[in-house]
């Protein structure tokens, strides 16, 4: 399992405006995307682009325009997907100095 991966895309679907929705779908090391996509037809444009994220991010496959994150995501949203993609890259949400560090290697 990528662990990093997983808890970057767990990060994601427990964001607070849509935990209670993705909650049936996260397993111990793996998702239930065919049940988030499901899920996913009812939610509002916000929440649904946060599933698409993730899938993204599981999966490896195109889904999601980068323009989306920046126009359509709120921000907290869109600070939570700023927070998993550190999560996948680094292992952690960085502070300031440490992210710093990463960027510059």
């Amino acid at each position: 399992m990528f662990i990093d991966e997983y808890r970057s895309v767990r990060h994601i679907l427990t964001a607070p405006s849509i935990a209670a929705r993705t909650a049936p779908y996260i397993g111990e090391d793996d998702f239930d995307f065919a049940g988030l996509e499901r899920e996913r037809e009812t939610m509002s444009g916000g929440e649904s682009l946060l599933v698409g994220i993730a899938s993204e991010l599981w999966f490896a496959k195109k889904q999601v325009g980068l323009w989306e994150v920046t126009r359509r995501l709120d921000s907290a949203s869109f600070g939570r997907v700023l927070d998993a993609l550190s999560i996948a890259r680094l292992g952690a949400v960085p502070g300031p100095e440490a992210l710093e560090h990463a960027l510059a290697a």
